[in-house]
């Protein structure tokens, strides 16, 4: 909702809007000494040249850090908040009676809300919209490269970053354990090169792991951890809790109660083959 021509559209939409609510509803009374007609084309028109400053601004804060959606809609609130105390200012020191500032305050608020409120409840739909769109298409790029990438046998595994790009790619028999930490995750693993334990950090999240479970053999057994299933040594009891030990490194990674069954049934899948081996 930041680009020119969402704010075109925006600016045009209050536009319209004003004209139509003026022309219909017939805001509340003027000030004393106010022409109707004049205190209305006050009204839309200082908002207008806020709006134009605010949008302005906006632009030129969005290059440097684009707004989230809350910054977004702390940024509408602060529009109007403007717009009601700078009218209400304005209106207090061209009337040439004494006036009531909290009630000439509650009129300004209620022109302004009816006017603003229609255009920035579909700004923010619309940006919430675009936000949804923005996610499904990162989530399709992501299903295709996997589907590519599944279809072709190959033993390498590969993570991508939440934008749908390749971050990071090594054999699977190198990875080890994914650790979660915050928004990102830790992809613990063996480095070839060095013969040693390495990590990279991933901007992504535990829950997109998660559909490498039956393709890669990682399995996820606690809301911080998933581990490489073909590098873990052993399934052990550690007082109340599972512990699972892993054939590299030291770490022992844990087993959350949520996840336990899904564990323990994946290590009675492998002994079940295992027999069915010895039979064959």
């Amino acid at each position: 909702m930041t680009k020119k021509t969402n704010t075109i559209l925006f600016l045009t939409c209050v536009f319209i809007f004003s004209a139509l609510f003026v022309i219909v509803y017939n805001p509340t009374n003027p000030p004393e000494d106010w022409n109707k007609v004049t205190y209305t084309a006050t009204l839309v028109g200082s908002a207008f040249i806020v709006l134009i400053v605010s949008r302005i601004l906006m632009h030129a804060v969005n290059k440097k850090s684009p707004l989230l959606l809350w910054q977004y809609i702390i940024w509408l609130a602060g529009e109007i908040t403007l717009f009601v105390f700078g009218l209400t200012l304005f209106s207090v020191l061209l009337n040439k009676t004494s006036t009531d500032f909290t009630a000439l305050l509650g009129r300004v608020a209620i022109d302004v809300g009816s006017i603003l409120l229609v255009p920035y409840t579909v700004t923010v739909l619309l940006f919430l919209l675009h936000e949804k769109k923005q996610e499904i298409a990162r989530l399709l790029n992501i299903i295709d490269k996997q589907a590519n990438t599944t279809a072709m046998p190959s033993n390498t595994v590969n993570f991508y970053d939440r934008s749908g790009k390749l971050a990071f790619s090594t054999r699977r028999s190198n990875i080890l354990y994914i650790e979660s930490a915050d928004n990102y995750c830790n992809i613990h693993y063996m480095n070839e090169n060095k013969d040693s334990e390495d990590t990279f950090i991933l901007h992504n999240s535990m829950k997109y792991f998660e559909t490498y479970d039956t393709q890669s053999g990682l399995l996820r057994c606690h809301r911080g951890y998933i581990v490489n299933m073909e590098n873990v040594r052993l399934l052990r009891k550690d007082g109340e809790k599972l512990v699972l030990e892993l054939t590299k490194g030291a770490k022992s990674i844990p087993v959350s109660r949520s996840y336990k069954e899904r564990v323990v049934g994946c290590f009675t899948a492998v002994d079940t083959i295992n027999e069915q081996d010895k039979e064959q």
